[in-house]
């Protein structure tokens, strides 16, 4: 390993400049709906660690790739790419049927006037046990629509409501990829992540709740829409809610919702034998940027911790902590 070396850092800045260009490209100049999501974020660490790479010299191509075997060998990276293919095929699993089972059967006990509240709460519970934003979005925005056609709300306001209960749902799910990196890289539990978060986003969520209510009284609703549900299909999820909340590992938890959500689309004939076994498929699969993304940024840092990277990093931080400590006594 080599001595402190703050060049070191510069594939990090290379995949933050590539990132937010093409991003702001994508988002404001092609004005491409969520823009962001649009960026190819393996493609941008591909380039990073190409920069690395170059950087590294001295050693052989042999020890390089040596180098970043290392870094995607390590126990906390095969422990996040495990879990990123169970909860891909939890999602697999239960799927939009769930979903709607979730959301109509709220809407069924709640008054047509409170219909986006209800959406909000129905997308942040979905995003939570699912731990995707994206994909919850993806699965209610539908449901958005419908009670837009049905009940008077503007469809706007509807899909609105549904990316932001998303959003905070997702930063409080145990089974996030985000909140998975985020964890094990720190060596912190899940349960410590989720109340940290609950205390920073409840606040801005009940903010939301009265803006969308003040929307809500303020409209002119002509009635509500209903569908056929089976409650029943809600189970897979609260198992997994209450396993994270108590602190269950998050492989027993995922085991648990991925069983019991086999179990119930069987028995509910929601699917098929090989209707379900291709949904785990398709879910593990939905996971592969993820799972890149993890190999990557492990052979990355790899390569940057060798060149003096972190260290340059840690020395820099270790400075500006001593000098507020000066000048705090002083």
């Amino acid at each position: 390993m080599k001595k402190s070396n703050a060049l070191a850092l510069i594939p990090i800045g290379v995949f933050v400049a590539f990132y937010l260009t093409l991003g702001i490209v994508f988002e404001y100049v092609m004005k491409m709906p969520m823009g962001f999501y649009n960026v190819p974020v393996v493609v941008a660490f591909l380039v990073a660690l190409l920069v690395a790479v170059i950087q590294t010299r001295g050693v052989s191509l042999d020890k390089k790739f040596e180098i970043m075997g290392q870094g995607v060998g390590d126990k906390n990276i095969i422990t996040m790419l495990l879990i990123f293919l169970l909860a891909g095929i939890f999602v697999g699993v239960v799927g939009r049927n769930s979903a709607e089972s979730v959301a109509y059967f709220l809407l069924s006990i709640t008054p047509p006037r409170f219909a986006l509240v209800v959406l909000f709460v129905i997308s942040a519970f979905v995003s939570t046990a699912m731990g995707t934003s994206v994909g919850t979005i993806t699965l209610i925005t539908p449901i958005a629509v419908a009670i837009s056609t049905g009940s008077g709300f503007s469809l706007p306001l509807c899909v609105g409501t549904v990316v932001g209960g998303a959003m905070f749902g997702d930063n409080l799910s145990f089974i996030s990829d985000t909140t998975i990196a985020a964890c094990n890289g720190q060596g912190c539990k899940m349960k410590d992540k989720f109340r940290t978060n609950l205390a920073i986003v409840v606040p801005a969520a009940i903010v939301t709740l009265v803006l969308i209510t003040v929307l809500s009284l303020g409209s002119d609703i002509t009635g509500g829409i209903m569908k056929a549900y089976n409650l029943i299909e809600i189970i897979p999820y609260i198992l997994v809610l209450i396993s994270g909340i108590i602190g269950i590992n998050v492989f027993l938890t995922l085991i648990i919702g991925i069983v019991s959500g086999s179990i119930i689309m069987l028995l509910t004939d929601a699917v098929n034998f090989p209707e379900l076994l291709s949904g785990m498929g398709s879910g593990a699969s939905g996971m592969f940027e993820t799972s890149m993304v993890a190999i990557l940024v492990a052979a990355l840092c790899a390569l940057i911790k060798y060149n003096g990277g972190f260290d340059a990093l840690l020395q820099g931080i270790r400075r500006v902590s001593e000098a507020k400590k000066a000048d705090s006594s002083a």
